[in-house]
């Protein structure tokens, strides 16, 4: 690769109006090693570089001329790297940080600046040595993309108790004045319905969604709910959402449906009940089943008259699971709905379904030859295939 660092440096000196003295002044040099620089006869001592990207306000990266694409490839590897460290049990917090500040100087401007603020690397961000540059990187990502909700999410949880005010007050409002909200509010007092309608159907919908997790009534109430508890609450809510559903076929619903049916057979199971926990998977997948035989783009129902003419495709997509990126692609369905600028999404892997099949809430039905034949039928489902190599 050819660096272009010396007709950068001329070109950025030029820039900012200074002379081959004025910036050998300011970085300690001769005059003459400036000139050597911008002749190309040599190239500044690798010490020197941040200092020379600082005073000019550009990356490293920026400064030696590094081709985009390449740059590119540099910040996904970067990211995984990354990815890999947040996601070990004992992570090395020193190299995390080393990573952070890494990406916060050089690789900002990056097509997969999102990646950091995935779910799962918040767990690490936490850690009061990895926090602060973890604030600087969000402070600097919101500079750029201000209100991006991944990163000011992800930041509201891993921020400390004494950072926590300042950084809300600083990135969201004290009360619900997203554009969200203040359109929902403007479109009902206005009587418009044609605008009002989407927004109402996203809203609901997002209650439905929050209702339909479980996590949101665990440890948060008194007396304490059992997850059976949890689970049935949600198995007749979610009936009741899916009233003017026609069969059991797949509709906007089904990753929940899946995900309650499994967990329902983990109940019956542990009650001794293995009929029943069989009959409450073997629906779960053959629903698997029938989403994996989607290949085209398709139209997923509603199953809900409140939410008709909500949109929800699915299509088939290859990505690793936990967004990992050291294993396998997966051919999984990606399950999304969008409405201006709005998204929601869920990935659907079957492998992700049979590792908790495999798990010991199922230990008494592991040698039921029915049970064993729906694992294999299940595991029938998991195609992968190398993810691509970036040459270095």
């Amino acid at each position: 690769m050819k660096l272009t660092i010396g007709e950068n440096i001329r070109d950025h000196r030029r820039k900012h109006d200074l002379t081959q003295e004025e910036l050998a002044e300011r970085l300690g040099v001769s005059y003459q090693s400036v000139s050597r620089w911008e002749n190309g006869t040599t190239y500044p001592d690798i010490e020197l570089l941040p200092a020379i990207s600082k005073l000019f306000d550009i990356t490293v990266d920026e400064l030696i001329g590094m081709p985009s694409a390449e740059k590119e490839e540099r910040a996904v590897a970067i990211f995984d790297e990354l990815r890999r460290e947040c996601m070990k049990r004992d992570y090395d917090a020193d190299h995390i940080v080393e990573l952070l500040r890494d990406i916060r100087r050089n690789y900002i401007d990056s097509d997969s600046i999102r990646r950091p603020w995935v779910e799962g690397n918040d767990h690490a961000f936490h850690d009061p040595k990895i926090l602060p540059e973890a604030r600087l990187l969000a402070e600097s990502c919101l500079e750029k993309d201000p209100m991006n909700p991944h990163i000011i999410g992800t930041m509201a949880d891993a921020e400390d108790d004494e950072h926590l005010e300042e950084f809300l007050a600083k990135h969201t409002t004290p009360f619900d004045c997203s554009a969200r909200a203040l359109l929902f509010s403007r479109y009902l007092r206005r009587g418009d319905a044609e605008r009002f309608e989407p927004e109402r159907r996203y809203q609901l919908f997002s209650a439905f969604d929050n209702l339909l997790t479980s996590r949101y009534y665990q440890h948060l109430s008194e007396p304490r709910f059992t997850d059976s508890e949890i689970d049935e609450f949600i198995a007749q809510l979610l009936e009741l959402i899916r009233s003017d559903a026609v069969d059991d076929r797949p509709d906007m619903w089904v990753c929940d449906r899946i995900e309650l049916d499994i967990s329902l057979a983990k109940h019956e199971t542990k009650r001794d009940e293995p009929s029943a926990a069989l009959s409450r998977l073997n629906k779960a997948v053959d629903l698997l089943e029938a989403m994996m035989r989607i290949t085209d783009e398709v139209m997923l129902p509603t199953s809900c008259r409140f939410l008709d003419g909500m949109e929800w495709r699915a299509k088939e997509d290859w990505i690793t699971p936990y967004n990992n990126p050291d294993i396998p692609r997966e051919r999984m369905i990606f399950i999304s709905t969008q409405m201006d600028g709005m998204n929601s999404c869920y990935c659907l892997f079957p492998s992700l379904h049979l590792n908790v099949l495999k798990s010991d809430a199922f230990l008494p039905l592991r040698d039921n030859p029915e049970f064993t034949k729906l694992c294999e039928r299940v595991s029938a489902l998991i195609v992968t295939e190398p993810r691509d190599v970036c040459e270095e």
